[in-house]
């Protein structure tokens, strides 16, 4: 649910307070040095610029809280506030997110520019308008609930299968090049004469996280392998890829099926297997 209008500045609170002062009412920033931009074609903006851009609250997740940020200059970013790398090493980071920085595909969401500090690290995406797969499928349940018919399920497969395939070729080279890959994770535009189209986003942050435990608040958390500790693959990728082909089928909720009718698992892969087998 997207939260009311607020400041980054209010949001980020003492942290940019010692950053950012006010002078009656002229604007005095200390200037924190240019975010690294990913993208030179884009117009450039500091990060205090981003502070002084009104902000509405998107998603709080494992990773971290992401809000849509529109500039003084009408143009809207997604602000990805990190969670859990305070410890990293600057050099680990700022390599990582080169790197991602430099995926462009129809089918990923592109990272704008970032923010690296020992106190603060920011991922800026662009502004995908309507939301996620997730809330497109089971939010307005009963009357409200959007139709979707089967050609239209199928071509949001395949805008995800298209993502994660070019990751996959990308970025071969790392074990579990998505590794947060779910319905929360895949947005949405529409328009009429294209219908809905997908892009995955919070891509990357494998690699950058230290701690098993910390790796568990990621999608692939529930893939055998990791459930085992067996060694991580691409493979895990595509387990994660299947539950979300499974919940567009199925339109339910992964981990919230336990309490319907002669239901006994809480896992989607589970409960369809046995579907099929008592079928």
């Amino acid at each position: 649910m997207i939260g009311p209008l607020i400041s980054l500045r209010y949001i980020f609170g003492a942290w940019a307070k010692k950053f950012v002062t006010f002078t009656g009412n002229s604007f005095n920033s200390q200037r924190l040095g240019r975010l690294k931009f990913s993208n030179k074609k884009l117009e450039a903006f500091d990060i205090d610029d981003l502070l002084r851009a009104s902000a509405k609250l998107l998603g709080n997740e494992n990773l971290g809280i992401t809000y849509k940020a529109t500039l003084e200059n009408g143009i809207s970013v997604v602000v990805k506030r990190l969670n859990y790398m305070n410890e990293l090493c600057m050099k680990d980071f700022l390599q990582q997110m080169q790197l991602l920085g430099k995926m462009r595909h129809q089918n990923l969401v592109e990272i704008v520019s970032f923010y690296c500090s020992q106190e603060q690290k920011l991922v800026i995406y662009e502004h995908i308008p309507h939301g996620t797969l997730f809330e497109l499928l089971h939010e307005g349940r009963g009357i409200g609930r959007i139709n979707l018919d089967w050609s239209t399920r199928v071509a949001i497969i395949k805008d995800i299968a298209k993502g994660l395939n070019f990751f996959h070729h990308s970025l071969s080279s790392q074990k579990v090049p998505h590794g947060n890959l779910k319905s929360s994770n895949v947005l949405i535009s529409y328009d009429d004469n294209h219908g809905y189209h997908s892009k995955l986003t919070d891509y990357g942050f494998l690699p950058l996280l230290q701690t098993k435990k910390v790796a568990a608040k990621l999608a692939i958390s529930k893939s055998p392998e990791f459930v085992q500790g067996k060694k991580l693959t691409h493979k895990t990728d595509v387990y994660c890829f299947g539950i979300i082909v499974l919940e567009i089928i199925t339109r339910k909720v992964p981990g919230q099926i336990l309490g319907e009718i002669e239901e006994i698992t809480s896992d989607l892969s589970d409960w369809v297997r046995t579907v099929v087998n008592n079928a």
